[in-house]
């Protein structure tokens, strides 16, 4: 008999979808919402907020409609250059997070334990590579263990550093000249839900297959998003309230671990490291997904393979150019998908219909 997703492990898939390495050691949400203070507090719950209703409209239209191709749950109709667009940009996205997390692994490994940097790239690629070849299987298994554990990490390094270091002041600034970029807190929230979202749907909608019915996409979505709220507020306020301790370094969060104890900074390094396996894995199966759904049959080995050994020869590149200019711009243009989601849910529900027997 067939095992189907539960709602808890529907809520870590969604809660580990949106942590990548940039968000876990507080780089990106420090780049997004750090930088414009309580403006940015009030860009965060708007983002909490909009990633649970998106991510609920694209599970019910995959649920609803029997489509797993993110494309088709964008844009109802058939407009092929559009489809083709957006498929572009998704597979961009994705490929440079797998790119960015293996970098990263990599620069960590080396400024931690010694380790040179492009071994703990090829160590990282090589792990993913054989989790990836378990599937749906793997992802949900790798995720089940990594998320408790950071959410653990998170809260315990934000309410330690509350009791051992003293707190900024938090002002409030509606724009900033960090990144010219994210110069508006609303406009830096919107790019931040955006190219999550891109993430989040692909990963999340071939996973619909393995979901029940709706009721288990409501649980799983409201109990991820209190995790998630949970991950949020201990990492960003930290960045808020220690922004002068942590504020230049390269990995925020491990910098604020380090500095409270020497060996909670190995542990968060280690989890850090875990969450930047998760997230390069996540990446690649909404990849694989896509090419397997236009193939109609799984990838075969070789081929993913071939995917991992060019992430790994990208990961020269780095990640924090990644979180610097390609989230943003994917982020921009992944606003124009959501609007499309929007549209495809709400022709479904005014009509009441099941896509299955409409013609695209």
């Amino acid at each position: 008999m067939k095992k189907h997703i539960t709602p808890v492990q529907l809520a870590m898939l969604y809660t580990g979808s949106f942590l990548g390495a940039g968000f876990l050691s507080g780089q990106e949400l420090l780049q997004f919402f750090g930088q414009f203070g309580l403006w940015g507090l009030a860009g965060m719950v708007l983002t909490i907020a909009a990633f649970g209703v998106f991510s609920w409209m694209s599970l019910s239209i995959a649920k609803r409609t029997g489509y797993l191709e993110f494309d088709k749950i964008i844009l109802r109709q058939d407009n092929k250059p559009l489809r083709l667009f957006f498929s572009a940009v998704f597979l961009i996205f994705l490929f440079g997070c797998t790119m960015g997390m293996i970098a990263g692994a990599g620069a960590l490994l080396e400024q931690m334990f010694g380790i040179p940097a492009l071994a703990g790239d090829a160590a990282m690629t090589l792990l993913v590579l054989a989790v990836a070849a378990a599937g749906a299987a793997g992802l949900v298994a790798a995720f089940d263990l990594v998320v408790p554990l950071l959410v653990a990490a998170a809260v315990v390094i934000g309410v330690l550093a509350v009791f051992r270091f003293p707190m900024d002041a938090i002002p409030a600034l509606p724009a900033s000249d960090g990144n010219p970029l994210l110069g508006n807190w609303l406009f830096s929230a919107l790019s931040f839900l955006s190219y999550n979202m891109m993430a989040a749907i692909t990963i999340l909608v071939p996973l619909t297959r393995d979901l029940e019915d709706e009721s288990t996409i409501r649980q799983g979505l409201l109990l991820g998003s209190g995790v998630l709220t949970v991950i949020f507020v201990c990492i960003l306020m930290p960045m808020l309230w220690f922004k002068s301790l942590v504020g230049e370094a390269e990995l925020p969060m491990l910098a604020l671990a380090s500095r409270l104890l020497s060996v909670l900074g190995v542990i968060y390094a280690l989890l850090l490291l875990a969450g930047m396996f998760t997230a390069a894995l996540s990446c690649l199966f909404g990849i694989t997904a896509r090419m397997e759904a236009r193939r109609g049959s799984p990838l075969p080995r070789w081929q993913l393979a071939a995917l991992c050994a060019a992430a790994f020869a990208g990961s020269i590149f780095g990640f924090k150019n990644v979180v610097s200019y390609v989230y943003p711009v994917c982020g921009y243009v992944g606003f124009f998908a959501l609007l499309g989601v929007a549209a495809h849910y709400r022709f479904l529900r005014k009509n009441g219909l099941d896509n299955r027997q409409l013609s695209h």
